[in-house]
């Protein structure tokens, strides 16, 4: 699963590709938000202003994707294949 190496966050997640709607101080750092589950299956997406085209993108290649932890900003993720 996703796994943030700052902040050990490893459920929510955004993509630096995707900026926010509304930018906004303390606002969201991200347009797309993924949520994970423990096999690295996204279990729900928030998209705040994202292209039909960035949620597919997402679907298809969470990895590739989602870079940027919800929780602290850091950009440190970590991919666990789960098979460790």
């Amino acid at each position: 699963m996703p796994t943030c190496r700052e902040c050990g966050n490893s459920y929510s997640f955004g993509s630096s590709q995707v900026p926010p709607s509304a930018p906004t101080t303390n606002g969201l750092i991200s347009g797309v938000i993924g949520q994970f589950n423990n096999q690295n299956k996204i279990v729900s997406i928030n998209s705040l202003g994202a292209s039909k085209a960035s949620i597919r993108q997402a679907v298809d290649q969470p990895e590739a994707f989602f870079d940027t932890c919800i929780r602290c900003g850091s950009q440190d993720i970590h991919w666990d294949s789960g098979l460790e």
